[in-house]
């Protein structure tokens, strides 16, 4: 009897650690998701993202851009935003606006962690 009950509280003690440990995996994995950015709605040109790491997505053709790459980068001894497209590119500071062909890019804010950047068709 008295290994039933001590396989009872083990039993009892790891079922409520998991029902702890359950919702901040949850959540994690919600942060995880929210902070990647939806690169699909920039197709239009229209979009407002925030990059933690170099990423890349397809524009419609009217903006004669197969592709456009986006990273943070240090120049000019301060962190900056560069935009890129096949043969033009434009890097930017907090703040800036700039544009590759007749897409317009405008950098929101940079922080040490990512920037935040609106594209304008």
């Amino acid at each position: 009897m008295h290994r039933t009950t001590i396989t009872a509280l083990t039993l009892a003690a790891v079922m409520a650690a998991a029902s702890f440990a359950t919702p901040a995996s949850a959540a994690a994995q919600f942060a995880t998701a929210a902070a990647k950015p939806n690169l699909r709605a920039c197709y239009d040109g229209k979009c407002k993202i925030t990059i933690t790491r170099p990423v890349s997505f397809r524009v419609a053709a009217r903006y004669r851009l197969s592709r456009v790459w986006v990273s943070k980068v240090y120049a000019f001894n301060q962190d900056m935003v560069r935009v890129e497209g096949p043969g033009v590119a434009t890097t930017l500071g907090a703040g800036g606006s700039g544009s590759i062909n007749s897409l317009n890019v405008r950098v929101l804010s940079i922080t040490d962690r990512g920037a935040t950047v609106r594209f304008e068709g």
